[in-house]
This record gives C-alpha cells, sequence and structure tokens, in this order.
C-alpha cells in the first residue's frame, strides 16, 4: 500500500534519512521502531509533506507522492498524527471534528446568505457523523469540553477522532503511547484494533516494545537513517543487531 523506495533528507550537515526504503502492507499494523535519531519522525514528516525529499520515491497505491504539498497528501487518504496532540484549545472537542471536513459550504458568504438551507443541513449531516466518531473512540461525553482541559491520552484520542473526519485509508501514528495513561492506552489500542478490521492500515513509531509487541504484524527498525532489519515482534525482540542499537544489548 505504501512503499518508500532510496528515501533521502539531509538538514545541514546531517543526513537524518540515508536511502531509506521500506513497505507497509494494506490492512497491517506495522510497526517504525529505533534508537532517537533514527529518522522515524521525518520519514513520517517526508510520507505527509511536512518535508521535500532530498531523492527518492514514495509511492501510495499507484500515485507517487514525494514532493506534493501535505493537504494533496491529506487527500490521498493519508492521515497522521504527531508526538504532541495539535488541538484547537479553545474549542469543544465537537467542534474540533467538526472543522475537519474540507470544502463546507457555510465557508462560502454566498451560501450563508442566500443557501442557508443547504448550509444547515450540511452542517447538520457532519455533527452527526462527529457524535458518532466520538462514540466510537468514547469522547462523546465530553463533546462540548474545551480541548484544552482534556488530559493527554484524552487529547490523543481526540486527534485520532479528528483524522477519522477525513475518512483515511492509512493513519501514521507518531508516538501513540506517550504520555497516555494504561486505562486510556487500553481504549487507544481497541480503537486501533477494530479500525484495522474496518480496513484501515497503521503505520506506527512507538518506543514501548510491549505495545509495539502486542499490536503490530510487523516491526521495521531504522538506524543512523536506513533500515537495519525488520520481521515479527518476536523475531526483533531476539535479533542481536536490534539489541545493541536499540535496546542497550
Amino acid at each position: 500500500m505504501l512503499e518508500v523506495r532510496e528515501l533521502e533528507k539531509s538538514f545541514g550537515g546531517v543526513k537524518a534519512v540515508n536511502k531509506c526504503s521500506l513497505r507497509v502492507e494494506e490492512g497491517s499494523i506495522t510497526g517504525l521502531i529505533g534508537p532517537n535519531g533514527a529518522g522515524k519522525t521525518t520519514v513520517f514528516n517526508l510520507i505527509s509533506g511536512v518535508y521535500k525529499p532530498d531523492g527518492g520515491e514514495i509511492w501510495f497505491m499507484d500515485d507517487r507522492i514525494d514532493g506534493l504539498p501535505s493537504h494533496e497528501i491529506a487527500r490521498k487518504s493519508i492521515a497522521r498524527t504527531f508526538q504532541i496532540p495539535r488541538e484547537f484549545k479553545e474549542m469543544t472537542v465537537l467542534e474540533n471534528l467538526m472543522l475537519v471536513p474540507k470544502q463546507q459550504a457555510g465557508e462560502n458568504i454566498f451560501n450563508t446568505l442566500f443557501r442557508p438551507g443547504y448550509v444547515r443541513i450540511q452542517e447538520r449531516k457532519i455533527m452527526e457523523k462527529a457524535i458518532g466518531i466520538l462514540e466510537f473512540v468514547e469522547l462523546i461525553h465530553l463533546k462540548d469540553e474545551y480541548a484544552k482541559n482534556l488530559s493527554s491520552g484524552q487529547k490523543k484520542l481526540l486527534e485520532l477522532a479528528k483524522i477519522l473526519m477525513s475518512d483515511p485509508r492509512i493513519i501514521l501514528l507518531d508516538e501513540p503511547g506517550a504520555g497516555v495513561n494504561p486505562t486510556l492506552m487500553k481504549k487507544l489500542v481497541e480503537n486501533i484494533e477494530r479500525l484495522r478490521e474496518k480496513g484501515i492500515t497503521f503505520f506506527l513509531i512507538e518506543h514501548d516494545m510491549d505495545l509495539v509487541t502486542y499490536l503490530c504484524d510487523k516491526v521495521i527498525v531504522m538506524n543512523k537513517g536506513r533500515k537495519m532489519t525488520e520481521g515479527t515482534p518476536y523475531e526483533i525482540k531476539k535479533d542481536k543487531k536490534v539489541l545493541e542499537a536499540y535496546l542497550g544489548g
């Protein structure tokens, strides 16, 4: 579904990604691990259009997407989260979700003045979809709460809910377990598993090896900007090269 070929990215004299190649199969949950500075988040930023690569190719399905602006990549049903959630703090949880759909009729002053009925119908449909997603991620009881008042774990769930408003085919998760308490982590894991059953593919960066082992079908290990190895979680945990580079021997 997603293929990275010989990807390269440098910052000054530092080669953050060095001829990295990897693949993510459709319908899978694939983990990306490695020591700090291995280039994992840079790969995510290149895939999602935050950065333009210096070399190499990125393919999603049959489309080459490297170099495209991030909004065009998002339109291809590729979504991502960030290590630090990016919620709209002064808006409610429900409003955060309702803001996501693009080209809403109410954004056009002509429609607001001369087609108010159409605007109301569309807003009602968006609200119904948002409420359904909040029920799915179990945040419905917080729909009228300001996003800034949520806990770290609740913000991670809110970010996942916002992504679902865009009907993604693949979700890139950047450290979903960071700063999340065990109760909310269990909810997040359950949501990922249920979404995979609905056909959504996941590619995730995570340092928690217990979480990676539980969730992932395949694990890709990066070190010094390139792929070191890949395999099942069991194989990776037994790999001596990985133990030396990542798990400290």
